[in-house]
Protein backbone atom coordinates (compact mmCIF):
# COMPACT_ATOMS: atom_id res chain seq x y z
CA UNK A 1 0.00 0.00 0.00
CA UNK A 2 1.29 3.63 -0.66
CA UNK A 3 1.78 5.77 1.85
CA UNK A 4 0.53 9.29 1.91
CA UNK A 5 3.33 11.28 1.02
CA UNK A 6 3.79 8.85 -2.56
CA UNK A 7 0.20 9.52 -3.35
CA UNK A 8 0.65 13.30 -2.73
CA UNK A 9 3.93 13.22 -4.97
CA UNK A 10 1.59 11.75 -7.67
CA UNK A 11 -0.85 13.85 -7.39
CA UNK A 12 1.08 16.77 -7.28
CA UNK A 13 3.39 15.67 -10.95
CA UNK A 14 -0.54 15.33 -12.78
CA UNK A 15 -0.63 19.14 -13.23
CA UNK A 16 1.90 19.81 -14.54
CA UNK A 17 1.94 16.21 -17.19
CA UNK A 18 -1.87 17.46 -17.56
CA UNK A 19 -1.15 21.46 -18.59
CA UNK A 20 2.03 19.74 -20.71
CA UNK A 21 -0.60 18.24 -22.97
CA UNK A 22 -2.57 21.58 -23.83
CA UNK A 23 0.01 23.96 -24.20
CA UNK A 24 0.31 23.25 -28.16
CA UNK A 25 -3.43 23.36 -28.26
CA UNK A 26 -3.50 27.09 -25.85
CA UNK A 27 -0.58 28.23 -27.88
CA UNK A 28 -2.45 27.69 -31.47
CA UNK A 29 -5.74 29.12 -30.07
CA UNK A 30 -3.75 32.51 -28.54
CA UNK A 31 -1.94 33.08 -31.66
CA UNK A 32 -5.11 32.57 -33.85
CA UNK A 33 -7.77 35.69 -33.68
CA UNK A 34 -10.07 33.70 -35.55
CA UNK A 35 -10.09 30.64 -33.18
CA UNK A 36 -9.43 32.98 -30.43
CA UNK A 37 -13.06 34.89 -30.78
CA UNK A 38 -14.90 31.75 -31.59
CA UNK A 39 -13.45 29.67 -28.27
CA UNK A 40 -13.86 33.49 -26.54
CA UNK A 41 -17.76 33.05 -27.58
CA UNK A 42 -18.43 29.75 -26.33
CA UNK A 43 -17.00 30.30 -23.26
CA UNK A 44 -19.65 33.39 -23.05
CA UNK A 45 -22.18 31.68 -24.10
CA UNK A 46 -22.02 28.86 -22.15
CA UNK A 47 -21.86 30.94 -19.13
CA UNK A 48 -24.63 32.93 -19.80
CA UNK A 49 -26.76 29.43 -20.31
CA UNK A 50 -25.64 28.40 -16.95
CA UNK A 51 -26.25 31.28 -15.76
CA UNK A 52 -30.32 31.04 -17.40
CA UNK A 53 -30.11 28.17 -16.40
CA UNK A 54 -29.67 28.56 -12.49
CA UNK A 55 -31.88 31.67 -13.03
CA UNK A 56 -34.65 29.22 -14.04
CA UNK A 57 -34.31 26.44 -11.10
CA UNK A 58 -34.90 29.47 -8.25
CA UNK A 59 -38.84 29.75 -9.97
CA UNK A 60 -38.04 32.98 -11.88
CA UNK A 61 -39.51 32.87 -16.08
CA UNK A 62 -39.09 35.08 -18.85
CA UNK A 63 -42.29 37.25 -20.40
CA UNK A 64 -44.65 35.74 -22.07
Amino acid sequence: MASIADVLTGLGQVGPWFWGRFTDLIDLIANNSILLVAVIFAIVAGVIGVILKVVRKFGIKGRR
